[in-house]
Order: structure tokens, then sequence, then C-alpha cells
């Protein structure tokens, strides 16, 4: 039987958050993402699909992120018109939807069997796109991913929900899988957001306790001494996103002054983008 949103764990109701944060804008007059199918499966979800209450903040943070996601997914598909694309702890994300990538890209999106079963009672599955029931931290989620097509993988916040030794060895087997190389993308948190993370009302909201401790790291280096393959290439600040121009004024000179420094523009919306190279396949794995 597949489990409603009130039956899942506390992580898994994260998702939450992202989609409420989609719907919420899609619902503007000027929205900045626009992801309609959100407030459709935010619909589908039923009464407890409203439970979230997102201060105008976050809802901005999760439009803006977003697009700034989808930005360096289609970049990448673009120069790799045969790309593979993972979607990390993929929740209820419709990026897929929104990005329309051509048929010779294939789509990945990975979550907890749970997830993934709600996932396919709430969001139509397009072709070429391929649900992964596992636990990240588990062995055997790259199992079925091709490996020797370039890959960009995604991941929007959720590396932040493990430890530094669950980051390594996801880092790690992503890096390791992949003969021919890719990149990733990710929004980061800065240790002090990450420290943060159980007081914020929004995810108590969905069951997370004060006591959370999330993961964070203030140098975009930091995750290239937890794999060594990787390569950092860019850090993108959500005050600089092209989207920023479309917000209130208080909220953009409070941006632009964030972005005089870059520890202050970490603790908005920190999109990170890194490389790692093509390898030797394995013949005598």
């Amino acid at each position: 039987m597949t489990p409603t949103i009130d039956e899942l764990t506390p992580l898994e109701k994260t998702l939450m958050v992202t989609l409420a944060g989609r719907a919420a804008d899609a619902r503007k007059k000027n929205p900045l993402l626009g992801d309609e199918l959100a407030v459709e499966v935010l619909n589908r979800l039923g009464p407890s699909g409203g439970t979230v209450k997102l201060s105008e903040t976050i809802e901005i943070a999760t439009a803006v992120r977003s697009k700034m996601l989808d930005r360096l997914v289609t970049t990448f598909i673009t120069d790799h018109p045969d790309a593979v694309v993972i979607e990390l702890g993929c929740g209820l994300e419709t990026r897929m939807h929104r990005i329309a990538p051509p048929d010779s890209v294939d789509w990945y999106d990975v979550d907890l069997p749970d997830v993934i079963a709600l996932r396919r009672q709430v969001i139509p599955e397009l072709d070429r796109s391929h649900p992964v029931a596992a636990s990240l931290t588990g062995k055997h989620w790259l199992d079925n991913i091709p490996s020797d097509r370039p890959v960009i993988a995604v991941a929007d916040g959720v590396l932040g929900f493990f430890t530094e030794a669950d980051n390594r060895q996801i880092l790690r087997a992503l890096t390791a899988h992949f003969t021919a190389g890719g990149e990733l993308a990710l929004v980061a948190y800065s240790r002090i957001t990450a420290r943060l993370m159980g007081s914020l009302g929004v995810l108590r909201s969905v069951g997370i306790d004060r006591s959370f401790r999330g993961y964070g790291f203030d140098d975009p280096r930091d995750l290239e001494r937890l794999d060594p393959s990787l390569a950092f290439v860019e850090e993108q600040f959500g005050a600089q996103a092209p989207e920023a121009s479309r917000l209130s004024w208080p909220v953009r000179i409070l941006a632009k002054w964030f972005t005089r420094w870059k520890a202050q523009a970490r603790r908005g919306v920190w999109v990170l983008r890194y490389r790692f190279p093509p390898r030797r396949a394995c013949t005598n794995c």
C-alpha cells in the first residue's frame, strides 16, 4: 500500500518544504519559477499537503534555488545531449517536467522506497525517467544507472541532512561509478545555517527535532577533501541570480549588502558546482 504524507518519517517529510515553496511561487501573479505541476502535486496529497506554512523568504529562496539548478542542468544537457541526470533525494521534485530534456537523456530520481512509492502516485512518469527506490547511504543505489555516459548529479539541499561520513561515502560512490565523468550541482548550507536547522519552524513543522544539526561548511573546498575526485568549479549566490532583480527593493538591498561578503552570502541561497574527471573502467572488478 502506498504510504501517505502523514506516514512518512520527519526526514522524508522535508520534501514538503521545497514542494510547498514551488507551489506558492506558482500561485503568484508573476512567479519566478512557474512550476504549475507543483500546485497539482500538492493538491493530490490532500489536506496534509497544506500543513506546511512557509515564510515569504523561504518561498522566494525555494523558487530561486530551483531556477539556479534548472539552469545548470539545462546547460549540461545542451553540452552533453546523451547525458544522465541523477536527482539525489528527489522527494517530489518536478525538475524533469520543467526542463523537458530530449529523448536522448535518461533521468534517475533517487529516494527512499516510501518516497518513491508516493511519488509514483502523484507525479506523472515521463519517458526516460527512472525512479530508484534506495537509500543514498546504501551499497546498490547506483547499480542500474549507466556508468559510461556523462552525468550531472543534483542535490537540492539533501546532503545537508546527512553526516560528514555519509557525505564522504555518497560522493565517493558517485564519482567512482561514472567512467565518463561529470558534474555535481548542489544547494549547500553554511556551518551556522546547518547548526540552526533544527530550530527552523518550517522543519519542526514536519517533525524535525530541535536538536537536529545538519552538515554544513564555509569553504567550497571542503567537499574536495571529502572526495579528492571532485574539483570545485564555481559558487553562485541567490542574491546574484537573474531572478533577484524581481524581488522587492528591501530584499534586494539586503541581498546586495550580503554579497559584499561571501561569508554572509553563503548563509542565503548557495549553489555549488563541481566537476569530476573520466576514469578508466575496471575490467577485473
